[in-house]
């Protein structure tokens, strides 16, 4: 029994071992293929408790500074005077109109006093009659040429309200805005000085779009030249002395022909400025306040080929039959 006993005890012993090894061995395994396992997997994300996020705060100086977009009226505002469009030269159609009415003025006087006050004697009782619808045919001529030199615009300008040429004015509109619109028309008769008025932009009312018009007129070379800075003056002004010393070099190596040239000079916009007086085309009736103005678009320069006008002035276009704006 002694020795069943001793040779027992070891094997009992390494049973015990075994059965209590086994499952460590077993956890030690399942350990380190999970280690082996999460060093192979992506990290993954952790999960966090859902949390109000609140916007951030915006102190009140900087959200002060935030300013809107200015206008292009208040972009136009910060000059004290911007100029918006300039006429052309119109002394052969104010000659023409003059020249044409004084010619209809002149028949209409002649002949009431020949025929209709002191008649020939023998002239027939009906000629007298005739003449004096002639006369007042040629009188309504003569209205009709005179009247076309007055209410064109010569210049239209953006003036701004803190402008110091305010003050010089002799009345200010009444309506709230960062400008006002400052036109000057020529009067009817010559020798008298322009009329200067200042108007709302609401109160300048184009018919149309101005910005294909002269974008047209540029196209065909009758647009004048947009105002040049003072380099660009001084440059232009030497180009012209240069450019008058080989005129005069060739007329006086030809004499005989310079006469011909002259006269060629002075009268290049006669058959135009009369063709004009009698037909008055190149002039769209614009409305200011309640009168209505000719603002020649074949000619002159305007801001932005028209655009700054079609910014800041309204467009309400007339109707079919041209009089009564729609």
């Amino acid at each position: 029994m002694a020795s069943f006993s001793r040779g027992l005890v070891p094997q009992w012993h390494l049973l015990i071992l075994r059965q209590t090894q086994q499952p460590f061995c077993k956890q030690s395994r399942f350990f380190t293929t999970s280690l082996r396992l999460l060093k192979k997997s992506p990290k993954t994300k952790t999960l966090l408790t859902p949390t109000t996020i609140k916007p951030p705060s915006i102190s009140p100086l900087l959200s002060s500074t935030r300013t809107p977009p200015s206008s292009y009226a208040n972009l136009i505002a910060q000059k004290p005077r911007t100029l918006l469009y300039e006429s052309p030269s119109h002394l052969w159609f104010r000659i023409g109109c003059f020249a044409s009415g004084t010619f209809c003025v002149s028949y209409s006087v002649y002949h009431y006093w020949t025929i209709q006050l002191y008649p020939p004697e023998g002239l027939s009782w009906w000629i007298p009659h005739a003449y004096g619808v002639i006369c007042l045919a040629m009188a309504a001529m003569a209205t009709y040429f005179i009247m076309g030199t007055g209410r064109i615009i010569k210049t239209i300008s953006a003036v701004s309200r803190s402008s110091s040429s305010l003050a010089k004015a002799a009345s200010t509109p009444s309506g709230q805005g960062p400008l006002y619109i400052e036109v000057t028309t020529q009067r009817m008769f010559p020798f008298l000085k322009p009329k200067k008025q200042l108007f709302m932009p609401s109160e300048v009312e184009l018919p149309f779009r101005m910005t294909g018009m002269f974008e047209y007129n540029r196209r065909l070379g009758v647009v004048a030249e947009e105002p040049l800075s003072v380099a660009e003056q001084v440059k232009k002004q030497r180009a012209e002395i240069e450019a008058a010393k080989k005129e005069r070099e060739y007329t006086m190596n030809h004499l005989m022909t310079a006469p011909f040239r002259d006269v060629k000079k002075v009268f290049k916009g006669v058959w135009p400025g009369i063709r004009r007086s009698f037909s008055r085309e190149g002039f769209t009736k614009i409305t200011i306040g309640r009168q209505t103005y000719k603002l020649d678009t074949t000619g002159g320069w305007a801001l932005d080929d028209g655009r700054a006008m079609d910014r800041l002035l309204p467009i309400r276009p007339y109707s079919v039959d041209n009089k009564r704006p729609i």
